[in-house]
């Protein structure tokens, strides 16, 4: 037997020792990750100011999936960028000392894997991540642009997903600026609402009724109105529209009869809603940008 042997034995097993490890902790840590997700999902469906405060979040990590904002809300609410070791180190930042034991754990997805049923599933992994309060990093993120009032009202009107017509107002319930009307598949606007930023408000709820709805004539609006309100709330937010008229009080029956994975289903529905129409937008104010910098040349 080689001279060497019990060296090259012992590199192997504590080879093997590390991966196991590894997969002990990432097992452990998605656990975490699930028993945290849960949590903050009975916490949102309980108190309407929680609710709103995991929107906010959701505007503000605007590419992370919902489950992730209720990590990241879990474990740093007042987090405003994150980003893992390389990430940071990328941006020649460091990683305060003593915050090195304090990782935001989210779940990103890993290797594909095949089910006795023959379904696809997707493994996570549970991944460390900073945000830049821990870090050594001295700028703040960029402050967002500001959105002329008068530009966003024409780019809901390009970008909506069905026709909007104004009508008078004793064709609609009493006190409503819009109403998607799923017969018709059309939104009727109160001809006489002057106020910018309450067409927008009232606009953009109903056109995600419009999107939920998909031409459905039997579309039930009701058992929707969270989520386009939920999406219409991310859509001010996004585009710096007041809202102050937004109110989630009385959240405890905002979703009844839901397991968490159904909340969460939810969840993930107004975030796609409120992203599929602010990509339309933010198409039609590029165009617009384009074409006031030609104008100006």
């Amino acid at each position: 037997m080689s001279t060497y042997q019990d060296i090259f034995d012992q590199a192997l097993k504590r080879r093997e020792e590390s991966r196991q490890n590894f997969i002990n902790e990432n097992k452990e840590n998605r656990k975490k990750c699930r028993d945290m997700s849960d949590t903050m999902i009975n916490r949102l469906s309980k108190d309407g100011e929680i609710y709103r405060q995991y929107l906010d979040m959701q505007d503000t990590f605007s590419h992370y999936t919902p489950n992730n904002v209720l990590l990241i809300m879990a474990q740093k609410p007042d987090a405003t960028q994150i980003g893992n070791y390389q990430y940071w180190r990328d941006h020649h930042v460091s990683i305060k000392k003593e915050e090195r034991g304090n990782p935001i754990l989210i779940l990103e997805p890993g290797d594909k894997y095949t089910r006795p049923d023959h379904s696809v599933g997707t493994y996570y992994n549970a991944k460390q991540n900073y945000d830049i309060s821990q870090t050594t990093a001295k700028w703040k993120p960029k402050p967002r642009p500001v959105y002329d009032l008068d530009k966003l009202m024409a780019c809901i009107a390009a970008s909506s997903p069905v026709p909007i017509t104004r009508v008078d107002p004793d064709t609609l319930p009493a006190g409503t600026g819009a109403l998607y009307d799923p017969s018709t598949d059309s939104i009727k606007l109160h001809n006489q609402l002057e106020s910018g930023t309450t067409i927008f408000q009232c606009v953009t709820m109903e056109m995600s009724h419009a999107l939920m709805a998909q031409g459905d004539p039997q579309y039930d609006r009701d058992a929707h109105g969270l989520k386009a309100l939920s999406a219409s709330y991310l859509l001010c937010k996004r585009y710096g529209v007041d809202t102050k008229a937004y109110n989630f009080d009385g959240a405890e029956q905002l979703f009844p009869d839901m397991d968490n994975s159904e909340i969460k289903q939810e969840l993930f529905t107004i975030k796609r809603t409120a992203q599929e129409i602010s990509k339309k937008m933010d198409r039609e104010l590029r165009h617009y940008e384009a074409q006031r910098q030609s104008e100006a040349r």
